[in-house]
């Protein structure tokens, strides 16, 4: 698969030049994915086949022209294959959209899915795309703390234990 290239829109294109006319950065709030694949084209205003709509977690800017996003698909819902995927700003206007014929994942009820972009901009205006989360921190490096925390933790209580049964053996084998 190639690298995830959107089509900056129309729409979208106009929504950041107009957001920075009056001093601001257009927001990006939202990704949807859908199960339609194609061509996109600069004229789009919605994905063809929206399945899920999901609030970005959480961005950060990585350069002038690019932006770190991430957000969770989980819950019930449809499951299908990702064959497009739209940015959405704060209006609802469709700042990019992407598709392929090769699908980026598989969407199922079992397992959420953590959706991590970087998205280049490179056609815009730099800086002129902020991006509105939750405040969710899905960062990887975060979460691979955590679990490296929790693991120790418990590696150290299963150290214990064993000492501990040891203990008892010994004292056990006492007459």
């Amino acid at each position: 698969m190639t690298a995830l290239v959107p089509v900056i829109t129309t729409a979208g294109l106009a929504a950041v030049f107009n957001a920075e006319s009056d001093g601001l950065a257009a927001r990006i709030t939202h990704i949807a994915i859908g199960d339609n694949a194609r061509n996109p084209g600069k004229n789009e205003f919605k994905l063809v086949n929206e399945r899920r709509r999901v609030s970005i977690a959480d961005g950060q800017r990585v350069s002038p022209h690019q932006i770190h996003l991430t957000g969770v698909v989980d819950g019930d819902g449809p499951e299908f294959w990702v064959h497009e995927v739209g940015f959405f700003l704060e209006d609802g206007t469709l700042l990019a959209v992407w598709s392929d014929s090769q699908p980026l994942a598989y969407i199922s009820n079992a397992v959420p899915l953590l959706l991590a972009f970087d998205l280049r901009l490179d056609a815009l205006p730099a800086e002129s795309v902020t991006v509105e989360g939750t405040g969710a921190n899905l960062s990887l490096a975060a979460w691979g703390e955590q679990y490296t925390a929790n693991a120790a933790a418990i590696v150290e209580n299963m150290a214990r234990q064993v000492n501990l049964l040891y203990r008892v053996h010994e004292l056990e084998k006492r007459p």
